[in-house]
């Protein structure tokens, strides 16, 4: 029995090898990607969903590893380039209820980037000097007592 075993192991070996490297090699695929806008793009290509996208007028392409599409990856290409009526792979696309939970998503972002404060320019130092940022005192301590107050 045993010199049964030893005559199937490089059999096995070469079966398990030819099997990685088929996956490897179906992981180093690059699969095309495609994205329809409601409108001309805002931009003629973006990065978003971790792909490079080129986009004219209402039709944005890529090509990258991997083929899988996402609701995420579909709103930050919606950010970039605006609303998305379809976004797909070769593998899958998104379904209605994906597309509108990508531009909602892409939409309820947008403000918020908008109304992010400019951030004010940093003070300089003078030579020598560090710049700590401003503190205010409200009066009291960590042991819990008021500024002032008489013990």
């Amino acid at each position: 029995m045993r010199r049964d075993m030893r005559s199937h192991l490089p059999l096995a070996l070469t079966l398990c090898a030819a099997l990685a490297a088929a996956s490897s090699h179906a992981q180093d695929r690059r699969y095309a990607y495609e994205a329809e806008l409601a409108a001309a793009a805002t931009r003629s290509s973006a990065r978003a969903g971790g792909v490079d996208w080129s986009c004219t007028g209402t039709r944005c392409t890529a090509e990258a590893r991997g083929g899988a599409v996402s609701v995420r990856g579909c709103s930050e290409l919606a950010r970039a380039v605006g609303p998305v009526t379809r976004y797909a792979s070769e593998l899958r696309q998104l379904g209605e209820k994906e597309l509108a939970e990508c531009d909602q998503v892409a939409a309820a972002a947008a403000p918020a980037v908008a109304a992010t404060p400019a951030k004010a320019p940093a003070a300089k130092a003078a030579p020598g000097r560090a710049v700590t940022p401003e503190l205010t005192y409200t009066g009291v301590w960590p042991g819990g007592r008021e500024a002032g107050a008489k013990q």
